[in-house]
């Protein structure tokens, strides 16, 4: 038996495997497979110059455990061109769905391009080519080059076969809706293409990006059957357009996926065999004409109005799921929409934020526990003392100075701090040096009158370590000297003081609550707001740094607002209040938990992760129990668990390796190398024979 390295060549046998599977699963993620993108069409992402995409609406979304919107790029507040007012709100659009972990199908539809149906449907030569045509197309590539690192999928149109006025075929100008010629809408599929990944320029092929056709209108409006393929046909039939695409690309059609949308048993329950009978009709009209992509629904839903039950909704998003992700050419699906506005009643959440039945179909589809495990409690008493907890001198927090962020409100002006600087000790130390008020009754007071949805404190914290959250206490008022005693906050974590995520708003009391004699404890009293799990698990895990976004909280008679004059964008309701204007006294920040655990596999120990480290794993494969054997997340097992910690870390060195968050899920590749494993002992055992 030769040795390679100390190690059997069965091992290294293994290996080779090993970079065969590699290989395979490069392979066939290409592939299709069934439906396992329950996205949302997230509604307009500005509108009227304010951004409606916010990052407490992207973490809203994310929360649902989607990890999928469908994004209009839309000329905003009567702009014609894509000028940089447009492109910065939208770059902090794309940031904010970006920092929430979210993926952007990109929709480049008829708001993108200045102009209307009579530009886009002119083609008194009948060749489909127009000026309209050149500018989308020009468009297109400008915005795909932009955000070429962001978005790795553009849909071309929305419902181009949608008329409102029944003699759209004679006066195709005055269609209404979003029809296109079907001879127009060919050249522009076409021409899109070719400006982004011909005559030198290679957007789709370098960045990995690809296109979908715009979703086609389906219904069944009057009890019709209308599936929307035979304007599609008619697209296919411009035989012209296609064979010189080919001649110059070698490929058939410019598309990878075939938007999509259904509208179909609005009122009533949806079938299988409904859905079936849509799906065949694409499906045979594609195969009549050599389209072999796959499907995106980019479009589907049914509104909760008049007879449309929550409960219909909730049932028909149901059965359209069981349908499509049992499909293998269903590539995604995004449900129309996220909340109720003018368009309709077709969100999972209603428009003061409360949820329908089918958000939480829609979160059990993306294996999220429904939001909720996560609470927080209010307590009020007479002073810091009576309260259940007093102030820690030992959480994560304890001594650490935060860093104010950009758009930070400063000090009301009755704190030294206004004057002496964030860092005299009735400033940003209070916050966390386990004392509460330290004699001047001022400690702590945040500034008044921020505005409208913006903080008065905009605090981040950089733990100095990686840590598991439990819970977190806020401690406001002034220790009976005080009324400010009421709180609301916004919480972010992040793993790597990059990224953020929303953990949540909190509100200490509801908006109209008025501190007063009534108040437990006086209304000159202090707050205790814990935020914490109902379960054993952490609020957030491998946490390194932490932002507090502390608001105003009422008016000067003591009325408790939210922060927002109109809909608050963290809850979607608004409270029918003032804006908060009065900020509180911050007390104390006091946050519990412990190192988190990180995950090694160097298990020889010499500062990198590689394949050596892979052949320890194997070796002791079952058999292990320490690090130096295999056991990289110190459960005492050495098993497929520590491959997958491996398989994250593969290339990495140790110092790289403490800034990880846990293992993911054990995935082919893991399974694929187990596969591997158990055929190299079943040779090695046969050759033993």
């Amino acid at each position: 038996m030769s040795l390679i390295y100390g190690y059997s060549s069965a091992s290294y046998r293994l290996l080779i495997c090993f970079g065969f599977s590699c290989a395979w699963l490069v392979a066939t993620s290409q592939r299709a497979s069934c439906d396992d993108i329950h996205g949302l069409n997230a509604g307009a992402p500005i509108w009227n110059g304010a951004i409606q995409l916010t990052p407490q609406k992207a973490a809203q979304f994310a929360a649902t455990g989607t990890d999928s919107i469908r994004v209009n790029f839309r000329l905003d507040s009567g702009a014609t061109s894509w000028n940089t007012t447009q492109l910065e709100l939208y770059d902090e659009v794309i940031q904010n769905a970006k920092n929430a972990g979210l993926r952007i199908l990109g929709l480049f539809s008829n708001e993108t391009v200045a102009g209307g149906q009579t530009s886009w449907n002119f083609d008194p030569d009948g060749d489909g080519m127009n000026s309209y045509v050149n500018d989308f197309a020009d468009t297109a590539q400008f915005l795909v080059d932009r955000y070429k690192n962001d978005i790795k999928q553009f849909e071309i149109w929305n419902e181009p076969n949608a008329w409102s006025n029944s003699n759209y075929p004679s006066d195709p100008q005055n269609a209404g809706g979003t029809y296109i010629l079907p001879r127009v809408y060919a050249k522009m599929l076409s021409e899109t293409y070719r400006h982004l990944n011909t005559g030198g320029q290679t957007l789709l092929s370098d960045f990995n990006i690809s296109l979908t056709t715009g979703g086609l209108l389906a219904h069944d409006i009057g009890g019709s059957f209308s599936t929307a393929m035979p304007y599609f046909q008619q697209v296919y039939d411009q035989s012209s357009v296609w064979n010189s695409f080919q001649a110059d690309t070698g490929l058939q059609y410019p598309w990878n996926d075939f938007g999509y949308h259904f509208y179909i048993s609005q009122g009533s329950l949806v079938s299988t065999s409904q859905l079936s009978s849509y799906f065949n009709a694409v499906r045979s009209t594609q195969a009549a004409n050599n389209d072999f992509s796959n499907v995106a629904v980019t479009e589907f839903g049914w509104q909760t109005v008049g007879s449309n039950t929550e409960q219909l909704q909730r049932d028909n998003m149901a059965t359209a799921y069981n349908f499509l992700e049992n499909q293998p050419y269903i590539s995604g699906s995004y449900w129309y929409q996220w909340v109720d506005d003018g368009t309709g009643a077709w969100g999972i959440v209603h428009g003061n934020g409360v949820h329908k039945l089918s958000y939480d179909e829609f979160a059990a589809r993306n294996n999220s526990s429904q939001p909720g495990g996560i609470l927080f409690s209010t307590e009020h008493a007479a002073n810091d003392g009576a309260l259940s907890h007093s102030f820690s001198s030992s959480d994560i927090l304890q001594g650490l100075i935060a860093t104010e962020r950009p758009g930070d409100k400063g000090w009301h002006s009755a704190n030294p701090a206004a004057t002496n600087g964030s860092s005299d000790p009735d400033g940003l130390p209070a916050f966390t040096d386990g004392i509460g008020d330290i004699g001047t009754g001022l400690t702590g007071l945040l500034n008044d009158f921020p505005g409208s949805g913006s903080p008065a404190k905009l605090l981040e914290y950089e733990l100095g370590g990686a840590y598991d959250i439990d819970e977190i206490r806020i401690f406001t008022g002034n220790n009976g000297a005080d009324g400010r005693i009421f709180s609301t906050t916004g919480v972010w974590t992040s793993n790597d003081g990059s990224s953020f995520e929303f953990l949540g708003y909190f509100q200490s009391d509801s908006s109209g609550v008025t501190n007063n004699s009534t108040t437990p404890g006086g209304p000159d009293g202090s707050t205790l707001v814990r935020i914490f799990r109902d379960d054993a698990i952490p609020l957030a895990t491998d946490i390194t740094h932490l932002r507090f976004d502390l608001y105003a909280v009422s008016n000067v008679d003591g009325v408790m607002f939210d922060p927002f004059n109109g809909v608050n964008s963290f809850t979607g309701t608004d409270d029918g209040f003032e804006t908060a204007y009065v900020s509180p006294l911050v007390r104390e920040i006091d946050v519990f938990g412990a190192l988190s655990i990180i995950d090694n596999a160097d298990f020889d120990g010499d500062d990198d992760v590689d394949g050596i480290d892979f052949l320890i794993w194997q070796r002791n494969f079952l058999s292990g129990t320490t690090l130096s054997e295999g056991d990289a997340n110190s459960d005492g097992r050495v098993d497929e668990t520590d491959l997958a910690i491996w398989q994250s870390q593969y290339g990495l060195t140790t110092s790289s390796v403490s800034h990880l968050s846990r293992v993911p899920e054990s995935n082919s590749l893991i399974y694929l190398l187990l596969i591997c494993l158990t055929l190299g002992s079943h040779r090695s055992n046969k050759q033993r024979l």
